[in-house]
């Protein structure tokens, strides 16, 4: 049974509504303030909107709040896996080919711009966004992709693929890189299920929002 009612003032929720600041309760709030310090200062490093300046979270986040008990050790998990060391341009060319097989828009719109801090070519990101092989990323960076694509698309990694893999990127971030694709399959589901959209100019004009906080 579905407890919220569509989200009609903005569409920005899909189908959950998004949750306004004063109707949090304490363990919301803590997670909020947790989003505030880390995912929200990333969204603004990077330029893409994360939270409205009425404070109410988009993308992932407004069902995150929902369940502090479950988003914490998902926070923790993602912590681990930046501290992984996994390059910038390696690690947005792996998201980007997650979100695009499962068209999940949010990520989409969020990660071209993480993308773009991080160095990766237009034209990349471009064909990364259309689900298609990129050209003129780093060796480490297309290997990634073909990586990640070979996970969610074939369910298989082939041996030769696997030793090339492995050579390159040793067995420890070899882990990290499968765990940063699985953390990405569980965010682009989250994001299918809710049918969160990416905002477009017309949303943050009338959320009086901007491209970053």
């Amino acid at each position: 049974m579905n407890d919220d009612p569509p989200d009609t003032a903005s569409g920005l929720g899909g189908r959950l509504p998004l949750l306004p600041p004063d109707g949090l309760d304490e363990a919301q709030r803590a997670l909020r303030d947790r989003l505030r310090a880390t995912r929200a200062r990333d969204a603004q490093e990077a330029g893409y909107t994360a939270v409205l300046p009425d404070g109410r979270f988009i993308g992932p986040f407004n069902a995150l709040l929902r369940t502090p008990h479950l988003a914490r050790p998902l926070l923790e998990w993602a912590r681990a896996l930046t501290r992984a060391g996994i390059a910038a341009d390696v690690r947005e060319t792996v998201i980007l080919t997650v979100a695009a097989h499962w068209r999940a828009e949010y990520a989409l719109y969020a990660h071209a711009a993480a993308a773009g801090k991080a160095g990766l070519p237009a034209p990349a990101i471009a064909s990364l966004l259309r689900g298609e092989a990129p050209r003129g990323l780093r060796p480490d960076a297309e290997l990634a992709h073909r990586l990640a694509a070979a996970l969610v698309r074939d369910h298989r990694v082939p041996d030769g693929l696997y030793d090339e893999a492995s050579a390159a990127f040793g067995t420890n971030t070899l882990i990290a890189l499968v765990g940063l694709v699985g953390q990405y399959l569980n965010t682009s589901a989250l994001l299918a299920c809710f049918q969160v959209p990416a905002p477009d100019d017309d949303q943050k004009e009338k959320e009086g929002g901007s491209p970053c906080l």
